[in-house]
């Protein structure tokens, strides 16, 4: 069995440094804190960087934030709670539909009261200019960037998703200043996300990002952010109301991109409907 993540952090006090020690002493004090936040916002409480966490989380044997997470949360965290945090053990399958269901309904509306409706005009807008669209997601939000293609694929432009992280930063490092790339990731704190979006920035695209209201690494590397508040922790195995909202927001941007130019976009879309009509019985 491994060694518990506060042993870990008492024995290693004495050899870290006094940046070090006060992310220590905070996760050891606050560690709700650490398991629910992302790194950025935690490292602005606690007033150090960044990169003063992580290395912490060295320091202890972690190979950062994440991983120190993820052993915290199994240490103070009820187990079913790593799947949904209202769920409990002893409930039937309608309680459970019921507790889902509900936590979807307040992650919405949560979501319409962070939402910045400057930021959502900005993204319609460039969407709409945009010559090529891009969209990227990882894990539980690869089927969300696979769906914003489907859609926006019926607009008449061309339109990629990408799912795996070399085909990101093969893709980033080809955009020009007329393209647009839309990454989606709830924690923002996806290695491989952020630095898909800072290489697509610095090739001159404008970089959207779909990502939890709280700051994050991803909030340094977009140009517009569209965020979605959700109950669920960022630690969580397995997301279920966030998913729903990015999904309302790619829909809100698909119909506020057609809204621009209905025509166009209806004669496209019977196209594609036109299309796939034989595909039916």
């Amino acid at each position: 069995m491994s060694t518990p993540v506060f042993e870990r952090i008492q024995d290693a006090k004495k050899t870290l440094r006094k940046s070090e020690e006060k992310v220590a002493d905070y996760i050891l004090a606050q560690a709700s804190d650490a398991v629910n936040l992302p790194i950025t916002e935690l490292a602005e409480r606690i007033g150090v960087s960044e990169a003063t966490i992580v290395r912490m989380c060295k320091k202890i044997g972690f190979r950062g934030f994440h991983e120190l997470k993820i052993n915290l949360a199994i240490e103070t965290v009820k187990p079913i709670q790593a799947v949904h945090e209202e769920i409990s053990e002893n409930d039937e399958i309608d309680v459970v539909l019921g507790k889902l269901m509900a936590a979807v309904n307040r992650t919405l509306q949560s979501t319409v009261d962070v939402l910045s409706k400057a930021e959502l005009q900005r993204a319609v807008d460039s969407l709409t200019e945009a010559r090529s669209i891009q969209f990227y997601g990882l894990g539980g939000s690869g089927p969300v960037a696979l769906d914003a293609a489907h859609k926006f694929m019926k607009i008449g432009k061309p339109i990629t998703a990408y799912t795996d992280s070399h085909m990101q930063a093969m893709a980033a490092s080809l955009v020009s200043p007329a393209d647009v790339v839309v990454v989606i990731t709830h924690s923002g704190s996806s290695r491989d996300i952020v630095d898909a979006a800072a290489l697509a920035r610095e090739r001159g695209a404008t970089t959207i990002g779909i990502t939890h209201y709280a700051r994050s690494p991803i909030d340094k590397v977009i140009d517009i952010k569209l965020s979605t508040s959700s109950y669920e922790t960022l630690y969580r195995m397995e997301s279920t109301s966030s998913r729903i909202a990015q999904l309302a927001i790619i829909d809100t941007l698909f119909i506020g991109v057609c809204l621009r130019n209905p025509d166009f976009a209806v004669r496209n879309i019977l196209a594609t409907r036109e299309a796939i009509a034989p595909k039916r019985f």
